[in-house]
């Protein structure tokens, strides 16, 4: 699978995130060449209570055009750049946001 595709169900995951929550003030991609993996901001939930990002994960479904693996965060806003990254997800300077407030 090319990083495009993977970006390409990134962009979307991320669009669908921010339509079923309005309240993600932005979404981040950390690129990866085999899962899609994202945190979203979200003010109005409570806080990790830890120092570490414990993403959901969720299996390829090619039948619904979502070919890769994906894995979901979501947390406050101050949390991100704070919170310990899962190991193979890289450092927090990787991160390119895909959606911010207003984005549609």
């Amino acid at each position: 699978m090319t990083r495009e595709r993977i970006e390409e169900q990134a962009r979307t995951l991320a669009h669908e995130n921010r339509e079923a929550e309005p309240g993600i003030t932005k979404v981040y991609w950390f690129p990866d060449d085999k899962e899609v993996r994202l945190v979203g901001l979200l003010p109005n939930i409570p806080p990790s209570g830890e120092n570490e990002l414990y993403p959901f994960y969720f299996r390829a479904s090619p039948a619904d055009d979502l070919p890769a693996p994906s894995s979901v965060a979501l947390i406050r806003p101050e949390e991100f750049g704070v919170l310990r990254l899962p190991k193979a997800w890289g450092e927090w300077d990787q991160a390119v946001e895909l959606v911010e407030v207003g984005a549609r």
